[in-house]
């Protein structure tokens, strides 16, 4: 594994500590920054913008997603039962609800990145290659979303 995918992996786990400590979220994002020196070029095999990584993040997000709604099944009233029954009691109605809660920030950081990353190709098969674009651009509008959801996450959902 390349230093810009483990860089983008921690950045990806570290937000979710923040139900312990909540300004590690911080240390996820400079991680992900520091680390995106070469993730955010578009001549880069590795970079985000290769279809490989649009794969990879594809997977995650069928993963991430599952977890969401089986935990949003077993924290809800209704269905809470039948997730609890299933699960041999291992997710009752309060460690769904706190899983639930706990996978929105990789979530959302796993599907701004496929975004950005489906964006940046778009934008390379049109014969767009500005490189302060790529370089720039594209990560401040990345991380200033990603700090959205995790404000929104943070401040009103937890």
């Amino acid at each position: 594994m390349r230093k810009s995918n483990i860089g983008m992996i921690i950045s990806a786990i570290i937000p979710s500590f923040t139900l312990i400590y909540q300004p590690v979220w911080i240390l996820g994002l400079m991680i992900g920054s520091i680390s995106s020196t070469k993730a955010f070029n578009p001549t880069f095999k590795d970079s985000i913008y290769s279809p490989n990584f649009r794969k990879n993040t594809s997977i995650v997000l069928l993963i991430l997603s599952i977890l969401e709604g089986i935990s949003g099944f077993g924290a809800g009233p209704q269905t809470s039962n039948i997730i609890s029954t299933l699960t041999f009691n291992l997710l009752n109605r309060g460690n769904s609800l706190e899983l639930h809660l706990a996978i929105i920030i990789p979530l959302a950081l796993f599907f701004i990145l496929h975004t950005v990353s489906g964006f940046g190709s778009l934008l390379l098969s049109k014969g767009i290659k500005n490189p302060i674009l790529f370089k720039y651009v594209i990560p401040l509008v990345w991380i200033i979303m990603y700090l959205v959801v995790v404000y929104l996450d943070l401040y009103y959902f937890l």
